[in-house]
Formats: structure tokens, C-alpha cells, sequence
């Protein structure tokens, strides 16, 4: 039999169609019932500068390849993040639920796959207070308690059972010490037995079985301790795939971030291969809102970020449109926008642009897509949104495997 010659427009053909026929279920088509979506501009812009990113993808069944999206109230809720978490992890594997927080516990709002609770009285904090005495860290939200034998439980659905775990808290000399207990078998680790040898503040522990229900104990065991401070909970299995870490804040700024004590130095114990920043609709709402200040406040958050996370490629997106005091369209967030995507191009970052693809705020509102303050957006208008990124995200992968 003659040897069949394959050139290279005929090979790149036959990946496309493999990858299509592997990938293909997991393109979402919600858009395609928004007649205000403009499909042919949902793309990420710049996207060769996530070839780093795409290139480990392609080694997701040898290893975790970890997300790291950083927010505002928008993300909080985890309505954006559940959508491209889920399909990456239906795609390249379920590796964990990956960084929470106890926010009920810290009396803010909660995704609903996280349940926190306790019969203990817990102070929380966000970021955007940097004036309250109390620090926060990678969760951008700390929640923290004087007495000295306090609790609290957390849950995660049984498809995130973990076993790693890395709690990220205080450890000063005035820090009880604390325990990790898994409620489903029993197993207590002493966590101060554990702290990592670069960071007092990170301990790393394995349960010997998974599990996804924990309680977090204090115990006093000197005279000079006062506290306990938790900054977050990273929770992982033993499989490999995607890790979608999603920190949001309500009402966080760019330079918020950079007021936490522990945030940016923090970061790199996620081992992000790609971080995401969504931020920029609370600037819009400063009354002296100043270009020249918001810019410089985004160059150092990002300069931060880089110094501890070098070589690792940054995703920046643009706010959605909405209101302000319920009645006008907010013409800061078009500021917000132009100088976010001015910013990515000087600096050779990718970004993907949600106002360019959405126009006005006035399409969420007449497709009853934003919520009743016309600033945050319900479920369906958060889940739009997640999928559009997700299907920007799928196809700049879907090209970077074709033309490789």
C-alpha cells in the first residue's frame, strides 16, 4: 500500500476536527439567545500572550493546572466562576474546589457550595476596610475570634471531597493554636505541625482519607495568646486537572488588594498558571473619579502580583455596564474600560472586553438580566457572563492546539 503524504494544512485539519469532536459538547451557546450578544467579538484579545497557559493545558491529565481569578462582589457569589470552573473540569478534570472562605461564618454572603457554620462569635473583614485592625490575606476576607476554644464547620458538595488542605491564618506568638478535625472520619492534624518552611503563616496538611466536611478548632496552650486569624482554605484531591481558585471581595478595588497584609505574598502557594483579574466597577463609582490615579493603582497591583507569581500570564476583563443611582447608565465604567484596554496593550497583557461584547447597560436591563439595584446582575445575567468567557477562553485553546 502507497504511503499517504500528510501536509500540514491536511494535519492541522484532522486536529481541528479531533479536538472538536472531543471538545465540542463543552462549547456553551446561551449567547445565542441574546440577540444583544455580539458573538463575532467574543474573543480574548492579545490571546498569544496565554501560549504559557495553553501549553500546560495540554499536560492536564500529567498534573494541576490551577486558575486564579481575582474579584469583586461580582465574583463573590461564585455565579461567573462556577460556569468556566465546571466546564474546564468536565473538559480537562476535576482537581478540587480549590481556595474558599467561611463566609457565612464571617458574616458575608456565600457561594452555595460552600456551608459554613458556628456557635462562636467570628469578626469579618474585607479587604476594601483596610482602616479595621485586623489583617486579611489570600481570601481577601479574614474572619477572626478572641475566645480561645472557638470552632467553626465547613462543607463542600461530595464532589469536591479533598484531602490536601492548606490553611492560610495568623501565626504570631498571640495565635492559639489550631486543629483541622474531618468530621467524616475522625482524623485530627495539629495544623502548627505542619507550617510551611517559606511562609509562617501556611500550613499544608494531607487527611489519610478524603473527606469534605472539616472543623477548624482553637486551643489555648500559653498565657500570651489572644486570637485566632483564618485568611482562607485551600482544598485540593489527589487527581489531576483543573483547580479554579475564585477570590472576590464585595466592594473591592484594584489597590484594595495591595492594602492586605498577606495577599500578594500569599498567592504563589496556589501555583497559578493563569490569573484573571476582574475589577473595576467600584472605581467607577468613585464621585472624583481621576484616570491617571486608577492607572497607576492597576500598574501596582499587577507589578505586586508579578513580583511574587514572575513569568505566569495575566488575564485582564473589563466591567460589565450598569447603573447609577438607578437611573443612568454609568459613563465612568466606559473610562474604566478605555483605560484598562489601553493599559493591556502598552503592556502586552490579554484581555477580554465584556462591555465591547455586551454594549449598555440597557440590553441587561431589557432582558431582565440585572438585578433590582441595577448594578450587580442575577443569576442568569452572572451565568451569561461565565460562559462567555468560558467559550473565549475554549476558543483561544481551540486555535492555539490548531495552529501550534
Amino acid at each position: 500500500m502507497k504511503d499517504i503524504k500528510i501536509t500540514k494544512p491536511i494535519y492541522f485539519f484532522i486536529v481541528a476536527f479531533l479536538f472538536g469532536f472531543q471538545y465540542g459538547c463543552s462549547q456553551l451557546t446561551i449567547e445565542n439567545t441574546y440577540s444583544f450578544v455580539q458573538e463575532n467579538k467574543n474573543a480574548i484579545q492579545n490571546c498569544q500572550e496565554l501560549q504559557p497557559f495553553f501549553k500546560k493545558l495540554d499536560q492536564a491529565s500529567s498534573r494541576k493546572i490551577n486558575i486564579l481569578h481575582i474579584g469583586d462582589s461580582h465574583l463573590q457569589p461564585n455565579q461567573i466562576t462556577q460556569v468556566p470552573r465546571k466546564q474546564l473540569q468536565k473538559v480537562f478534570g476535576n482537581a478540587g474546589r480549590g481556595l474558599i472562605v467561611p463566609y457565612k461564618v464571617a458574616g458575608t454572603n456565600s457561594p452555595d457550595d460552600i456551608i459554613s457554620t458556628s456557635q462562636f462569635k467570628w469578626e469579618g473583614k474585607r479587604n476594601c476596610k483596610p482602616l479595621i485592625p485586623q489583617p486579611t490575606g489570600i481570601g481577601g476576607i479574614s474572619l477572626k475570634s478572641l475566645d480561645s476554644a472557638s470552632t467553626f464547620i465547613f462543607r463542600l458538595p461530595h464532589e469536591y471531597a479533598f484531602s490536601s488542605m492548606t490553611v492560610f491564618f495568623e501565626n504570631d506568638g498571640k495565635s492559639y493554636d489550631l486543629f483541622a478535625k474531618d468530621l467524616i472520619h475522625g482524623e485530627v492534624i495539629n495544623l502548627k505541625n505542619f507550617i510551611d518552611e517559606k511562609n509562617p503563616n501556611v500550613s499544608k496538611i494531607k487527611f489519610s482519607q478524603p473527606t469534605n466536611e472539616v472543623k477548624i478548632l482553637s486551643l489555648k496552650t500559653s498565657l500570651e495568646q489572644t486570637h485566632t486569624t483564618i485568611l482562607g482554605i485551600n482544598t485540593e484531591n489527589e487527581e489531576n486537572g483543573i483547580v479554579y481558585h475564585s477570590i472576590g471581595v464585595n466592594g473591592a478595588e484594584y489597590y484594595h488588594y495591595d492594602t492586605s497584609e498577606y495577599f500578594n505574598e500569599e498567592t504563589p502557594f496556589l501555583n497559578p498558571d493563569l490569573i484573571i483579574i476582574s475589577l473595576g466597577t467600584n472605581e467607577a463609582f468613585r464621585k472624583n473619579f481621576d484616570e491617571e490615579d486608577f492607572k497607576s493603582e492597576v500598574h501596582k497591583f499587577i507589578t505586586n502580583l508579578r513580583k511574587y507569581n514572575p513569568e505566569i500570564p495575566f488575564l485582564i476583563t473589563t466591567p460589565a455596564n450598569s447603573y447609577i443611582n438607578k437611573k443612568y447608565q454609568n459613563p465612568k465604567l466606559k473610562r474604566v474600560r478605555d483605560i484598562l484596554v489601553a493599559y493591556c496593550k502598552e503592556n502586552q497583557l490579554a484581555f477580554w472586553d465584556l462591555q465591547e461584547i455586551t454594549g449598555n447597560a440597557q440590553n441587561w436591563k431589557n432582558n431582565q438580566l440585572i438585578s433590582k439595584d441595577l448594578i450587580h446582575y442575577n443569576a442568569k445575567g452572572y451565568r451569561l457572563q461565565g460562559e462567555l468567557l468560558y467559550n473565549a477562553l475554549i476558543n483561544s485553546y481551540k486555535e492555539y492546539v490548531t495552529t501550534k
